[in-house]
């Protein structure tokens, strides 16, 4: 294609002057000019606004950039935009509708591409399909747009527990003091991301167990992790869904969230009482029923939001504080349930036309990824488990399945140690643990 083509061009009208979107000549040291998706975006936009008659002495693409790059085939342009970056991808759907179309007629074939590059290897990007397998068929780009989010919540908190482990290495005496940490903390942030996924997963799921299912569950009693039994069952199946070699990997990683969020909702254990009072730090920390209601229900993004929280030990804790509210308040409000039972027992139209909620796209997208507080009953809340018997037997059970007879798992920093050294003689979850330099 003629350079010519993707520039702009200029024309002189009868009075001298110039007219079109420049007056400025290519000169021979101006070298050929490479297009961005912000250019592109906006030229996309101005063709859409302008609509005008194409020149008959250009025959080939149009004015702008944007009618050269919708002159092409849609199977070119598709092709093009499995290439491009997330980031990119997000801009370049809000150009035009002319765009928008096009990206939703071939959703599936970019939902994979993009998707595909978007993980470190193609076993994780595997792993990652068996927990959120593509629909089929896939109409529009609401599970890219969803897997989009999830992973931009998963790095942000990869990041954050890559940076508390480097904290407690540096506090480890045994534990070398590394001029550059950068290396280590890509090797670590690499092998616990399928596991940040996984946990993910068993968050959102057992929440969406928790509230849209087990409320309509017989009371039966269990021994092992819940007190209802077909939860108990539900958890069982769900760990046993999981890949066998992320069980004990993903097991640590929930450790260290749990670690990490315990040391934000507490004030600083160096300080006296005397500092405390004059900085302010007076406010009681989280109870641990409170802290199992932002871990279950709130998930990653509620855990995330704590993590980059700039601010101090009280502007945590109002946090955590406000979503138990908003909790307690979804629990004991009755009106829901009264009209959710009365739309289930009417057969009539007018009654199920209750359950419609007039929402934009985008809140529509964004809701199925929050916390459903509409849909939280007081049922919901008396069965939240706690911390320690959430993720204890049932992926214990499944941690031991897992290995062989004379195998011990790593502890978690033990795992830590040994993926830092980059273990290679057997798997970096079981003992022996290795030291690293």
């Amino acid at each position: 294609m003629p350079i010519g083509v993707l520039r702009r061009q200029t024309l002189v009208d009868e009075t001298g002057g110039s007219s079109g979107e420049s007056s400025r000549r290519p000169s021979l040291a101006d070298g050929p000019r490479k297009s961005s998706i912000v250019g592109l975006s906006l030229r996309l936009t101005r063709s859409k606004r302008t609509n005008s008659v194409p020149d008959s002495t250009s025959t080939l693409a149009g004015s702008t950039l944007g009618e050269a790059l919708l002159s092409l085939p849609d199977e070119i342009i598709t092709h093009i935009v499995c290439h491009l970056a997330n980031s990119d991808f997000l801009a370049l759907r809000l150009t035009s509708r002319a765009v928008n179309a096009i990206l939703k007629a071939n959703a599936a074939q970019i939902t994979r591409a993009l998707l595909a590059h978007s993980f470190p290897s193609s076993h994780d990007f595997e792993c990652v399909q068996l927990l959120y397998p593509q629909p089929r068929p896939c109409p529009s780009e609401r599970y890219l747009l969803q897997m989009i989010r999830r992973k931009t919540l998963i790095d942000k908190m990869l990041s954050i527990i890559a940076s508390f482990v480097q904290m407690k290495v540096y506090m480890i005496p045994s534990c070398p003091r590394f001029e550059d940490f950068s290396p280590y903390r890509r090797r670590l942030e690499q092998r616990f991301h399928v596991s940040a996924w996984i946990i993910y997963h068993f968050l959102e799921s057992f929440r969406h167990m928790l509230v849209f299912q087990h409320p309509a569950h017989t009371q039966q009693t269990s021994n092992r992790s819940h007190d209802c039994s077909q939860c108990t069952d539900f958890v069982t199946e769900l760990v046993g869904s999981y890949p066998p070699t992320e069980i004990i990997p993903a097991y640590h990683f929930y450790g260290l969230l749990l670690q990490h969020l315990r040391q934000l909702s507490r004030a600083p254990s160096h300080v006296g009482t005397i500092e405390r009072r004059l900085r302010g730090w007076t406010r009681r920390s989280p109870t641990d029923s409170q802290l199992a209601q932002v871990v279950i229900i709130g998930g990653i993004p509620l855990l995330s939001t704590l993590s980059v929280l700039k601010g101090s030990y009280n502007s945590r804790v109002e946090v955590i504080g406000s979503f138990i509210d908003k909790i307690s308040m979804s629990a004991t409000t009755q009106t829901r349930i009264f009209v959710a039972q009365r739309i289930k027992n009417s057969d009539s139209s007018s009654s199920k036309q209750l359950r419609i909620v007039d929402m934009s796209e985008f809140e529509s997208l964004k809701a199925s990824l929050e916390p459903p507080f509409s849909d939280i009953s007081e049922k919901t809340v008396e069965a939240l488990p706690s911390l320690e018997r959430f993720v204890s037997d049932d992926w214990t059970v499944r941690m031991y399945e897992t290995v062989g007879p004379t195998d011990t798992p790593a502890s978690a920093f033990g795992f830590v140690q040994n993926v830092l050294a980059g273990k290679n003689d057997g798997p970096d979850y079981l003992e022996p643990i290795i030291g690293f330099a």
